[in-house]
């Protein structure tokens, strides 16, 4: 379901200020039952009122959509989340091959995809809000975001892949950085050992709006994954 945000219906109103102050007063107690249906009680309630038609409303679904495609990612639980990233990142290269024994007789689970011999690794984060408490789809940030956020690049094994292939989805563009496994347990910022007691075997990598920029020359910008691929793998 698209979402609509209220400061893009309430200009359409045209009503008196306290016909609306009430519509806003019901929607809000009709969100803390059924959250999920943001404003769909404020958008029945214009449109039966005449405050707001039918076509301003299918234009601004239409705008919204246009401008945030990638807000279904946020509605996902993290299951769900980290299939669709791996079916967005494998119809961009259709070289990517699911691994198995058959084509490394060592594969146990370690990564995600095989690529001619190139073991790698996915990871993925939803950008958002992080001073926001609202859930993760009311909190989708934009690419241009001015906001603080945080994304929590976790349960890394460079030992165990060539490649790591990150994709950070903001609301409106999905953005994929592409690093040999020595370039990501290299970084700065790479903390090792994870978990107390895991003697080191899985690192992590916070990235937030401060840091964000020491990514920028792993940023894939071209139109072949899998030769960026390669590229990174010769690179460790």
């Amino acid at each position: 379901m698209d979402i609509i945000r209220l400061q893009e219906i309430v200009p359409f109103f045209k009503g008196t200020q306290d016909d609306l102050k009430r519509i806003l007063q019901l929607a809000s107690m009709d969100m803390s039952e059924f959250s999920q249906n943001d404003f769909e009680f404020l958008i029945h309630d214009m449109i039966e009122r005449k405050y707001l038609s039918f076509h301003n409303y299918m234009d601004i679904r239409y705008e919204f959509s246009r401008l945030n495609p990638n807000v279904v990612y946020f509605e996902l639980d993290n299951r769900v989340f980290n299939f669709a990233i791996k079916t967005y990142l494998n119809a961009s290269c259709k070289d990517l091959q699911k691994p198995s024994k058959k084509l490394d007789k060592d594969y146990n689970g370690e990564y995600d995809f095989w690529l001619n011999g190139i073991k790698i690794e996915v990871k993925a984060s939803r950008v958002v809000d992080n001073q926001s408490n609202e859930p993760l789809y009311r909190k989708a940030l934009s690419k241009n975001t001015k906001r603080p956020f945080l994304m929590n690049f976790q349960q890394l094994k460079p030992q165990c892949c060539d490649v790591f292939v990150w994709l950070a989805v903001f609301s409106d563009e999905i953005v994929i950085w592409v690093m040999s496994s020595k370039e990501v347990q290299n970084h700065p910022d790479y903390s090792k050992g994870q978990h107390r007691g895991n003697k080191g075997n899985e690192g992590q990598l916070h990235i937030k709006e401060t840091n964000i920029s020491t990514l920028k020359k792993y940023k894939f910008t071209g139109k072949n994954l899998k030769t960026a691929i390669q590229k990174a793998a010769k690179r460790k």
